[in-house]
């Protein structure tokens, strides 16, 4: 299976300031669901969120759909990647977020049975 990017989470320390400057600037739709808040671009499904700071991320940071989380993480640790936050729960699945050896963010997300 290609691993393609399939979210987007635009992590920061101002959540409510972000999410206006994208709704204004970009036309998106928001919807605060607590820990995050979804961006719609028109679609039935949101596309992105915003989200509260995170220790270690700053900024857009890429998810990539895994079969199985804990081998790609094992994978991406072997090829120089750094853990910054390991097994967090959201409404679709379980992350791993890590830094790739040139000090980008990005999260390894393995989607939630029935989703």
């Amino acid at each position: 299976m290609a691993h393609p990017f399939v979210w987007f989470d635009n992590v920061g320390s101002d959540r409510s300031r972000t999410t206006e400057f994208l709704s204004q600037t970009f036309g998106w739709t928001d919807q605060d669901i607590g820990p995050m808040t979804f961006l719609f671009d028109g679609a039935d499904a949101p596309f992105a969120a915003t989200c509260d700071a995170v220790d270690g991320i700053t900024g857009w940071v890429p998810y990539i759909e895994v079969d199985r989380l804990e081998d790609a993480v094992a994978q991406a640790r072997t090829h120089g990647a750094t853990v910054i936050a390991e097994n967090l729960e959201g409404p679709a699945g379980i992350a791993t977020f890590i830094r790739d050896p040139g000090g980008a963010p990005m999260a390894l997300w393995k989607r939630a049975s029935g989703e």
